[in-house]
């Protein structure tokens, strides 16, 4: 419960500073400036991982003062995964949010897509072979959490946004009526790319019984799961970003004697 609460408050903080940092920019406090794509705490920089490839395709160069800021966001996803998609992108928020008003008002999704990689790392592939041949920043008009930071700052700065939020749209359409969860699980280049940032050290939802720990198959992790997820069934890494639901869940119902828990080991 505890874990679940502080992700919410971590979720709704960082939907607040889209619209506060600019507001204080404003006013010329400048100890954070920036969007979702590449921001600034002080003197630190940090860009989005797949923005930095991105950069670096466009340009046909490596510009050090750029790949010093991937340090920290690459180092974040190989320690704790996932975590920026659950914990602080804004895209996620939104989905979460309503998948919940689907449930509730009896939505029924036209298809359901199977949980394989292939399509998530083609649509990856394919936007940065467009940069690449482009010379064009095609990965930056599909960043959710890029969009959704450029246009609220838009809003406090000019009073007005663009065209760009047609695309949030239409991910909450297709999300709602068409196949859930499709943009975080399927198709968004951003978490595609976190999600190649692991090794088998990675934190990562772990399943193991022990005779203290038993599983009673209630399947309430995966009711718990807003991606649609079964933890027990392993090899769910590479879409699991880590929000720890599954496992509050089933603290629900052990307790403290729950087989589920955060590993930087096991499967």
């Amino acid at each position: 419960m505890k874990r679940r609460i502080a992700r919410k408050t971590v979720q709704l903080s960082s939907i607040g500073l889209l619209f506060l940092v600019p507001f204080l920019n404003r006013k010329g406090i400048t100890v954070i400036t920036g969007t979702l794509y590449s921001l600034a705490v002080g003197p630190v920089w940090l860009t989005d991982p797949v923005i930095g490839v991105q950069t670096v395709l466009t340009t046909r160069r490596f510009d050090p003062t750029l790949l010093l800021s991937l340090l920290l966001p690459v180092a974040l996803a190989f320690v704790l995964g996932r975590v920026f998609c659950s914990w602080v992108c804004p895209q996620n928020t939104l989905s979460e949010l309503f998948d919940v008003v689907a449930d509730r008002t009896g939505i029924r999704r036209l298809f359901t897509l199977p949980f394989t990689p292939v399509l998530r790392y083609a649509v990856l592939i394919l936007v940065l072979l467009a940069s690449l041949l482009l010379r064009f920043p095609v990965v930056s008009l599909l960043s959710a959490p890029g969009i959704i930071s450029v246009q609220a700052a838009n809003l406090v700065y000019e009073d007005s946004v663009g065209l760009e939020l047609g695309l949030i749209a239409l991910i909450v359409l297709l999300e709602v009526f068409v196949v859930r969860r499709a943009w975080c699980n399927h198709l968004c280049p951003v978490g595609s790319f976190l999600g190649l940032l692991r090794t088998a050290k990675t934190m990562k939802v772990s399943f193991s019984e022990s005779p203290a720990r038993s599983c009673v198959s209630c399947g309430v992790c995966a009711d718990a799961c807003g991606l649609g997820l079964d933890p027990m069934a392993g090899k769910v890494y590479s879409f699991c970003h880590n929000c720890g639901n599954c496992i509050a869940a089933c603290e629900g119902v052990k307790n403290k004697e729950n087989p589920l828990s955060f590993h930087f080991s096991g499967r």
